[in-house]
């Protein structure tokens, strides 16, 4: 009987751990699940965070674009952007909702901080989220550079000048749209009663010095102009490099003859930069380009090592124009290395009064090195200048002269030494903005983003 009675205790202590052991079996699975589901909802969480954040920010840059697009197409938008008065403080706004998602809508303002020169702001909404987009546009108008020999567009980039001794300006003026600095033992010499104009500060320190009319926020001689003090801003004009319009340079190029000067069985104008550094190569140290063409290279141009290049016509970079930057130029065929100083020649094709474009034109930058020139010149050119990003002139060795003009959104002289003559030709600076110069081209120039 005891054995019995000890036996169903044994049995109820074994059925009570069991309970026991199955319960805390339970809690723990019970726990990883809660554990699974929470760290799927969080992850739910972050991929709808994101999938909305994504939907905002399409979202907002489709209210910016839908701006834009007012601004080329609109006749209302495009003539208060740039025609004065209302320009100078005209303002806009538009909203839609619903925009592109069910549950999303955008607003859109714009705000002309000067003619041709605005903010545009685009907020859009997806249920509580919201993304901020802010730009900064800005429009060519008019012929900016034709009454300039240097001119930089750049809002918030500098013409540099220093080291530089003498800058000879003739006929035409200088502007820049933010600041002018002119330092460290340089001399700028504007002919007649030229001006200097910037629309912010012109900096001339206490050894340097320019012979000029001074016009600008820091500086006004008594004969500029009350509008002048400072001048307006002006937008860095567009150069149609490659659009599919026949005008585009890349269209000039394909339909331009280079057969007799190319061995690889192509007859266009148009260059990979390798395609161009085996054509220099094989016509060193002298190549003469095709007269009336242009040529334009779908990337970088390095000039150098005693390379002589005249160019009839535009030479054209999908890049940067490099000339003089380097001493020695290395290469795959016989005598694989050569070395020396290099030289740059621009001539504008047919008799005065025909309307050709002429010059060196980079959609990014132009660089002047100490290895470019020798002798009593460096670099001649007849035609314009173009950068759309930065222009440096650095310790050329021989005089420079230009028959054009110089437009580049930011631009430095830096160690210039034997001389620049400028004189400025109205005529070739048109002829090659050609009909880029009237386009309806709106400038992105600053995007900020908040969520």
């Amino acid at each position: 009987m005891r054995i019995k009675q000890n036996l169903s205790k044994m049995n109820n202590f074994e059925k009570g751990s069991l309970l026991l052991l199955a319960v805390l079996v339970l809690g723990v699975l019970m726990l990883l699940g809660i554990y699974f589901l929470t760290f799927s909802l969080t992850e739910f969480r972050i991929s709808e965070s994101q999938k909305v954040a994504t939907q905002t920010y399409y979202l907002a840059e489709a209210g910016i674009n839908e701006a834009i697009w007012k601004l080329k197409n609109d006749p209302i938008w495009s003539s208060n952007f740039i025609t004065t008065p209302t320009c100078e403080d005209w303002e806009a706004n538009f909203e839609r909702d619903p925009a592109l998602f069910p549950n999303g809508s955008y607003e859109v303002s714009i705000k002309n901080t000067s003619c041709g020169n605005g903010v545009i702001t685009a907020t859009s909404t997806i249920d509580s989220s919201q993304r901020r987009i802010e730009i900064k546009v800005f429009k060519a108008q008019d012929n900016p550079v034709s009454d300039f020999n240097l001119f930089t567009g750049g809002p918030s980039e500098n013409m540099e000048i220093r080291f530089t001794d003498p800058l000879n300006i003739y006929d035409g003026d200088v502007f820049g749209n933010n600041n002018i600095n002119l330092k460290q033992s340089s001399k700028v010499n504007l002919d007649g009663d030229r001006k200097a104009m910037a629309h912010n500060n012109l900096v001339v320190s206490a050894n340097s010095d320019l012979n000029a009319t001074s016009c600008a926020k820091n500086i006004c001689d008594s004969s500029c102009e009350v509008d002048e003090c400072p001048p307006d801003k002006i937008g860095m004009p567009q150069i149609d490099f490659d659009s599919s319009t026949l005008s585009s340079y890349l269209e000039r190029a394909k339909s331009s003859d280079c057969s007799f000067i190319r061995t690889d069985g192509k007859t266009n104008c148009v260059f990979t930069p390798a395609e161009f550094e085996d054509l220099m190569w094989d016509n060193y140290p002298v190549l003469s380009l095709p007269a009336n063409i242009t040529t334009y290279v779908t990337g970088d141009i390095n000039i150098r090592a005693a390379q002589e290049l005249t160019v009839n016509g535009v030479l054209a970079a999908d890049r940067d124009i490099n000339i003089g930057d380097d001493n020695c130029w290395n290469h795959s065929d016989p005598p694989f290395s050569r070395c020396g100083f290099c030289r740059l020649e621009v001539y504008r094709p047919g008799a005065p009064g025909d309307d050709k474009p002429s010059g060196i034109l980079a959609k990014r930058k132009v660089n002047f090195g100490k290895f470019a020139g020798f002798g009593a010149l460096a670099v001649y050119i007849e035609g314009l200048i173009y950068a759309g990003a930065e222009l440096d002139f650095s310790r050329v060795q021989a005089l420079i002269e230009i028959h054009g003009g110089i437009a580049a959104r930011k631009l430095e002289f830096s160690s210039m030494w034997n001389g620049i003559d400028l004189y400025l030709d109205s005529d070739v600076i048109i002829d090659t903005f050609s009909e880029a110069f009237y386009s309806p081209v709106i400038t992105v120039d600053h995007w900020e983003e908040e969520y």
